[in-house]
């Protein structure tokens, strides 16, 4: 029997970039840099600057801006950026976008506020002054885990017809295919992005191609394989699982501080973690090493 072929099935991947920091909370150009640059050659189709993994609610307020200016200058407007602004209330999340007013950014990123939870009808003004109000396009992020609130089908239903609401983040897949068995979506400019990276192969296949993660980061290989136009079912399955297999490594201890090490072996070094994260411990370094390089990492 023949393999299975994915060609003729949209799948693109768009890096959450992981943030390397010095000690000092200033940006690692020339890390940051290199990481891009990866991403971009490994057929990346997009990229998301400081979203949950470029640990956008630990970078410094004085370092904020530069950090994305930065990426828009390596960029080079090659593939669209979105950039993150999560912050606790709309008006804090509006200085925050005001501070990119210059750059050529394609649209920002916004959870709702996470410091307490927030009622169904508070979500939908949230998103609907946010979009009245931004410069650029607005992202909404899912991100329940984080803000205790979740964005759903009925809050949609309202949402989507906000002119500067231009798609979707979120790795309840659910909330996907109800935006399509209701066709929310039709003829609508609106774009979804599904970022539950142990599902992307079901989600590929039920033709939700467009995944967002930070993983692929720190595997640019497999990242390229799995999303090859022409990689069989059985090549995604396997690539997708090698990355899975780091991500799981790095739940061991502490996630972010075992992503830095990582990105250290991939020579795009600095502090991905907060500045409070401990090292992770010499053994799991070596189980990093040794699975990088069974993957073809390093």
């Amino acid at each position: 029997m023949k393999e299975k072929e994915n060609s003729r099935i949209e799948k693109e991947f768009y890096p959450a970039l992981g943030t390397p920091i010095h000690l000092d909370g200033t940006l690692v150009k020339e890390s940051f840099g290199r990481q891009i640059e990866l991403m971009i050659s490994s057929g990346a189709k997009g990229a998301l600057c400081m979203g949950s993994m470029g640990n956008m609610a630990s970078i410094r307020n004085s370092e904020y801006p530069g950090v994305a200016k930065y990426a828009c200058d390596v960029v080079r407007q090659r593939i669209p950026l979105l950039v993150g602004v999560m912050d606790c209330s709309i008006s804090r999340v509006l200085d925050r976008i005001d501070s990119l007013k210059e750059l050529k950014i394609d649209g920002v990123v916004a959870t709702v506020p996470f410091y307490s939870p927030l009622k169904p009808n508070e979500i939908v003004a949230f998103f609907s002054e946010l979009a009245k109000k931004s410069k650029f396009p607005v992202y909404m992020y899912d991100l329940p885990g984080v803000t205790q609130s979740p964005i759903s089908v009925s809050q949609l239903e309202t949402l989507i017809n906000e002119k500067n609401l231009a798609g979707l983040k979120t790795g309840n897949l659910n909330l996907i295919m109800e935006l399509y068995r209701n066709k929310l979506m039709s003829g609508k400019d609106f774009s979804v992005y599904y970022s539950n990276l142990d599902l992307f192969d079901v989600a590929i296949k039920s033709g939700i191609g467009k995944n967002l993660d930070g993983m692929f980061t720190c595997t640019p290989y497999n990242s390229r394989k799995t999303y090859a136009e022409k990689s069989s079912e059985i090549e995604l399955i396997k690539s997708l699982n090698n990355i899975l297999k780091l991500r799981n490594l790095f739940l061991k201890e502490n996630v972010l501080a075992a992503y830095s090490y990582a990105m250290e072996l991939l020579k795009c070094p600095g502090n991905y973690h907060a500045d409070y994260a401990l090292p992770i411990s010499g053994e799991l370094k070596e189980e990093i090493v040794d699975l990088m390089k069974n993957i073809h990492e390093i």
